[in-house]
This record gives structure tokens, C-alpha cells and sequence, in this order.
């Protein structure tokens, strides 16, 4: 599939995609959401791809849904939800970890694409919030709450506040905050250090990071061992830890 809205290209074992609506602050329409839910199902077909970093070209993640886009949702809401749910999802459900890479605003829809990686680095420039209730519209709060706690996406949603990068690591939304002339680098950097681990070991980690939380905990605990116990043993975890012994021996 040719993109019109996006970019993506692979950078060893990461995968980058790019908003690339610049003119428009990278404001999201239905065809750019539908080519991001096609790219992270091309990606998950890639047996190279070990990690992923989205992010927005120029000065901005994205300033959200483009408003002439939502505004002629009411013309047919079943099929402009579905290609916002498929493109949500593909990422939240991605197999692999997913780095969000955030300068400029990432505002409403865009700050919701932001909260569906696992991981957030932004640059000191970053603008975060949900608006959407300015505009007599619902935000998302899940997964929201689960990253920032109840208490603060509340106030988040209800609001409608711009937070600064600071205050975004602050509450736990910004896992790392870095200059503008770096920020992007230093995703990629954690995204390659990150995809040199084990692409099974990746996958399963990231499976029950996202499942446990709903559990009881003795089924969390029982679940995380079951998960350790398909690794612990294997030729994977043997020679990375041979190879460690080794190092560690020279070393000495």
C-alpha cells in the first residue's frame, strides 16, 4: 500500500511511522487513521520488527481529528468510529512495545494515539491535553486512568487544561522529557536498545503487561509465572545468558 498520509520506513529492527500532514499540524482525517491501522498490521507480519516508534513530522505529533473530518462524521458515524477504533486498537494491541514520540501539540484524537504507546518521550516543546469537551464532545479515559490514575485523568478530561511537557512527566505521562533538537533521537535510541531483546520474550512480556492489571492478584502472579515458565530454560535465555557470563568473566 502506497501512503499518502503517513510515512514509514525501518531503521534496523525498529519501525518508524510518521504523521505527515504538516500544513495541518498533523490533524487527523478518516484515510490517514485507516493507512495507521493498515501500517501496524503490515508491521506485526514483520518478523524483524522488534519495536516501533510513532511519531509526528515537523513541529507537532497531531492537533487531533482535522475538524472538517469530525465535523461530517454525523453523515455516517458507523464507518468514520470503526476506522477510529481499528487505528486505536492496532496500536494499543500491537504485539511489540510502541514509543510515542511527542513535540508540538498532541491534542484531542492526537493525544489519544500518544496514550495508546507504551512508552511517551517528549520534547520540551510538547502540549498534551483533551479538549474535547470545549467542543461539547467525550474524551477517552482508558487507558488514560491506567497510566495517570483515576483522580488525575479526571481532571484531565473534565477540564479540557494544555499540560506542558514537565507537568506531563509530572503525572506520569511523559516517561522522559528532552530538548526539541533531541527528543526523536532518543526515542529511536531507546527503541533500538529495546529491540535487541528476544522477539518471543518482547511479545509475551507485552501480552501480559496489558492483561494482569484487570486480575485478582494471586491469577496475576499465576499468569506472570506461567508466561516465565515458557521462557526459563530455553535456548534464547541460555545463550544471551552464556554470552553475559562470558563478558562479565573478560571483564575481570
Amino acid at each position: 500500500m502506497e501512503y499518502q498520509n503517513i510515512i514509514f520506513k525501518k531503521e534496523g529492527k525498529v519501525g518508524i511511522v510518521q504523521i505527515n500532514r504538516p500544513e495541518f499540524m498533523n490533524a487527523l482525517t478518516m484515510e490517514l487513521l485507516a493507512e495507521l491501522a493498515h501500517v501496524f498490521v503490515e508491521m506485526e507480519k514483520d518478523q524483524e520488527i522488534n519495536a516501533v516508534v510513532l511519531t509526528g513530522v515537523e513541529k507537532a505529533f497531531s492537533a487531533g481529528f482535522d475538524m472538517p473530518s469530525v465535523m461530517s462524521l454525523g453523515e455516517n458515524k458507523s464507518e468514520g468510529l470503526k476506522i477510529i477504533e481499528e487505528s486505536f486498537l492496532n496500536i494499543l494491541k500491537f504485539p511489540l512495545p510502541v514509543i510515542a514520540a511527542v513535540s508540538g501539540p498532541a491534542l484531542a484524537a492526537g493525544f489519544d494515539l500518544m496514550v495508546m504507546a507504551d512508552i511517551r518521550i517528549m520534547s520540551e516543546t510538547a502540549k498534551v491535553g483533551q479538549p474535547e469537551i470545549r467542543w461539547a464532545l467525550t474524551p477517552l479515559s482508558d487507558p488514560l486512568w491506567k497510566i495517570i490514575g483515576m483522580g488525575r485523568a479526571k481532571e484531565v478530561t473534565m477540564t479540557g487544561r494544555i499540560y506542558g511537557a514537565e507537568e506531563a512527566r509530572e503525572m506520569g505521562l511523559a516517561n522522559y522529557v528532552y530538548p526539541r533538537e533531541s527528543y526523536l533521537e532518543e526515542a529511536k535510541k531507546l527503541a533500538q536498545r529495546i529491540a535487541a531483546f528476544e522477539h518471543e520474550a518482547l511479545k509475551a512480556n507485552k501480552e501480559q503487561t496489558n492483561r494482569v492489571p484487570g486480575m485478582e492478584v494471586q491469577a496475576a502472579i499465576r499468569t506472570q509465572l506461567w508466561t516465565f515458565r515458557s521462557f526459563v530454560g530455553g535456548e534464547a535465555m541460555c545463550s544471551r545468558m552464556q554470552a553475559f557470563l562470558e563478558s562479565d568473566k573478560s571483564k575481570g
